[in-house]
């Protein structure tokens, strides 16, 4: 009966094939055990772990950590050996990049159940019961939370058997263990944390369960920072020294060859012992602590390179072996420097650092763009480490995955680095791949779309989230560029052809967005966002999104260029937004908030009292609904404190700025962030000037110099406003001071951020109009002609490019004008006077 049900529960399970340690280790890996004699301590630390009654150890989980090569998945085959049947081995689980089945989360659950069913067959009906129950516990891609499967599938059944009292009397016994070997194999990170955080939390909530879990990683971060906890006993391989153990398994792979090559055996008959007690000990530091570095050395030693060119005997391999450094690294760059001058070879290698599952040569070179001869030919003289199938629907990959390592660490890889950049060509390559498929294509070979079609389908958008903020040149950006053209020429697109097109705008608005904006260029973004808009005409989140995208593109370009029919559509824009996303729509605050900001805008240029009274009505609106501790809560409190300083401006109603600073000081409370804190700055500078308070002077000043050196480090566009304001607070404190140091300290902050202010930039002229006055105030403190020159310099640049006709402050400014013209007439004229008085008396 129990075998029926066994047998019933594997065919519902389906579990991964080659997940355990008694696998066929010569076609899947790991493919070995630990060779005899070696790792003893750390193995007995292991057993004592396991053997410890949870009564007295109540650590359930052991995490060995270490580097790649350095015998953790022969650690977890000797494990697993040791213990099965005398400590109750339940369940293991070996990961493997690349394989079908073995780097994938969802399979975890239904490996470990079908072990656990026959180790304790008492849980088979138990599982079985479960997946009648809900049948998606047992689909690997359930829609089920991972860690959901993994308490009905296995933790329940297991709490269920033990909590019985015919296996009471055995708690004090050993534990029953399970042992997850190379977790870092994994590709799903998310899954990994899932599986971590769920059983972390079953043996918290159970800690006297007899149960261990064993788990070996590289130490990276997903994994370590969810296990560097109480609870959990950590031990890293690099901590303890492997040298005797690397001495071990090189003496015996030696004696096992010698005795099977007679050209090595006469070879000692001649010359005595080989290889000699120096070279073994000088072979063993260069191997240091890696046994797959071990293992690749011997390999050479024995069998060269692989090609038939290769002539050499052992003998004359190991002086070769030796010349070769200590560490993996040195064996992969010697490998890859042959062929580096090859074309295409970055992009060869990169793409195979990157992918994400293992592509046949066709599936890469359709990826790439590339004929396939010339990935092949890249690959040729790389097979020492790179496994070149020998047809083509086999896929490419490395010999160890360490090589993945390698290429993706820049101060080891040198000049074989995979940038990060490259996942970006990858999802144009992804891209163009779907759109030639979606055109129909004939020179889109059957194969490639079995290859490349399909992995652009299933990887477009995970290649799009790791380098769509990572945008290097020039070059990289006239790729986006030429990428929608050919998107242009595949009508009808799709609503995820929509997506990246509105995606492209956006990242490239991340580019521009702190330096000065070429107006053409924005508008090439706005197109993006109008194809795709475009395509989104039904009344859905996908155009809402597009609508914000085009209309923040809208005020992008209204502030590099002052064009008020871009803000007023963008206005336009963001008003159907708002409207699409009724309360309570999650978004809608995010609706709000660009709607105000595109109002504010306005009203810096056209100073309709109007356009600033809606700006604070919809922040006030959004800020009612972001009530605390909403994370967006300080963007709406800083929004609205902008808007009201505006007004302040505008009608001089100090409780205006009384209420802007008491937001601004909750919005820092809740998000330190420098530009708030500029804002704060400059409303303390009002609020000093309007009371002639030398306190909120210095409080302002001081926090902007504060804002400007969190920006330590960020580029020169981010810190030209901190710089503005700074100059706009020592000019305001001279008006209360009288002191001309002020003045004399605001103009190098004033003219420093004019310099990073574009010419037709909407807020250049606060910057144009206290420099001007801080000159104008020198000038009549030193009368030297140069300030004054300077001063009518701005103002006409003031007045033509800002303060144009029919503005609220053109008058104002005209008059300044024609005042600074008559000072520097009388200057002149002064001057000329001095000069010929001067000649006269010589």
């Amino acid at each position: 009966m129990s075998f029926d049900l066994t047998t019933r529960l594997v065919e519902v399970l389906r579990p991964t094939p080659n997940a355990s340690h008694s696998q066929e280790q010569k076609l899947s890996s790991p493919d070995s055990a630990c060779l005899q004699g070696t790792r003893r301590f750390v193995i007995k630390v292991i057993l004592t772990w396991v053997s410890s009654s949870v009564l007295l150890q109540r650590k359930h989980v052991f995490y060995l950590s270490g580097f790649a090569g350095s015998g953790k998945s022969a650690i977890a085959q000797e494990l697993c050996k040791r213990v099965q049947g005398e400590f109750r081995l339940v369940a293991q689980f070996f990961f493997v990049r690349g394989t079908k089945g073995g780097s994938e989360i969802g399979g975890l659950p239904n490996a470990l159940a079908i072990q656990l069913a026959k180790a304790i067959p008492e849980a088979t009906p138990l599982i079985l019961a479960a997946v009648e129950t809900n049948p998606d516990l047992a689909s690997t891609g359930s829609k089920l939370a991972l860690g959901d499967r993994l308490r009905a599938l296995v933790y329940g059944p297991f709490e269920t058997i033990v909590g019985r009292g015919s296996l009471i009397q055995k708690w004090t016994s050993y534990p029953y263990l399970i042992v997850i070997d190379g977790l870092d194999e994994c590709e799903d990170k998310e899954g990994v944390r899932e599986f971590l955080d769920c059983t972390l939390e079953f043996f918290k909530n159970k800690p006297f369960i007899p149960l261990r879990i064993f788990i070996t990683s590289r130490g990276e971060e997903h994994i370590h920072s969810r296990l560097d906890r109480h609870g959990v006993r950590l031990e890293d391989l690099g901590d303890h020294d492997a040298r005797e153990d690397i001495e071990t398994f090189m003496q015996a792979a030696f004696d096992t060859y010698v005795n099977r090559d007679p050209v090595v055996q006469k070879y000692i008959e001649t010359n005595g012992s080989w290889p000699s007690q120096s070279d073994a000990r000088l072979l063993v530091e260069h191997v240091g602590r890696s046994f797959i570095f071990a293992s690749a050395i011997f390999k050479f030693i024995f069998h060269g390179s692989g090609s038939e060119d290769d002539q050499l005997t052992p003998m004359d391999r190991l002086p070769l072996a030796l010349n070769i450094n200590s560490w993996l690294d040195a064996l992969y760059l010697a490998t890859l420097a042959r062929s580096e001058r090859i074309p295409h070879f970055h992009e060869v290698i990169s793409t195979l650092a990157l992918i994400k599952d293992p592509l046949p040569v066709p599936g890469i070179a359709e990826l790439l763009g590339l004929p396939t001869y010339a990935v092949v030919r890249v690959l040729l003289n790389l097979q020492a480490i790179i496994r070149l199938p020998i047809t083509d629907h086999i896929p490419v990959t490395f010999c160890h995955t360490s090589l993945r390592d390698f290429l993706t660490t820049e101060y080891r890889a040198g000049p074989f680095y995979a940038r990060p950049t490259f996942h970006f060509h990858l999802f144009v390559g992804c891209f163009i791949v779907s759109l030639r498929d979606r055109r129909r294509e004939k020179s889109l070979s059957q194969r490639s779309r079995q290859t490349a079609v399909a992995y652009s389908m299933k990887y477009e958008a995970s290649h799009w989230r790791e380098g769509q903020h990572i945008f290097g040149n020039q070059t990289d950006r006239s790729m986006i560029f030429n990428l929608c053209s050919q998107a242009r020429k595949c009508p009808p697109l799709s609503e995820s052809h929509a997506f990246y097109l509105d995606r492209l705008g956006i990242s490239f608005i991340d580019i521009f967005k702190d330096g000065e904006t070429i107006h053409i260029l924005i508008q090439r973004i706005a197109s993006l966002h109008r194809e795709a808009l475009a395509v989104r005409t039904s009344c859905g989140e996908g155009r809402a999104s597009t609508l914000d995208n085009l209309g923040i593109a809208l005020c992008m370009l209204f502030e590099g260029t002052g064009s008020i029919a871009a803000v007023e559509e963008a206005i336009s824009l963001f008003r159907e937004t708002r409207r699409l996303r009724p309360s309570p729509h999650p978004d809608l605050p995010i609706s709000l908030n660009n709607l105000g900001s595109a109002l504010y805008a306005l009203f810096q240029r056209s100073g309709s009292i109007d356009d600033i009274i809606e700006a604070i009505e919809v922040h006030r609106e959004a800020l009612a609904i972001r009530s605390s501790p909403d994370v967006d809560r300080s963007l709406s409190l800083d929004s609205l404190a902008n808007a009201l300083h505006a007004l302040y401006e505008h009608d001089g109603a100090i409780s205006r700025v009384e209420e802007a600073i008491a937001l601004y000081r909750e919005a820092l409370a809740l998000h330190y962030t420098p530009s708030t804190l500029s804002n704060l700055g400059d409303a303390l500078g009002s609020r000093g000037e309007h009371f002639r308070c030398i306190s909120d002077h210095d409080e302002a000043i001081s926090l902007l110099q504060s804002a400007l050196a969190l920006l330590d480090g960020y580029s020169l566009m981010a810190r030209r406003w901190p710089l503005m304001n700074i100059g706009i607070a020592f000019y305001s404190r001279f008006r209360t001071s009288g002191s001309v140091e002020d003045v004399i300290q605001a103009i190098p902050y004033l003219r420093e951020s004019l310099n990073l202010i574009s010419s037709h930039h909407i807020y250049r002229h606060r910057a144009l109009r206290y420099l001007i006055m801080s000159l104008q105030v020198l000038y009549e403190k030193q009368r030297s002609p140069v300030y004054l020159e300077e001063a009518i310099k701005y103002t006409r640049e003031l007045l033509s490019q800002h303060y144009v006709v029919e503005h609220r402050h053109r008058g104002e400014w005209v008059g300044r004008l024609e005042s600074l013209l008559q000072m520097m007439h009388f200057a002149t004229d002064r001057v000329e006077g001095e000069l010929k008085r001067c000649y006269n008396s010589v």
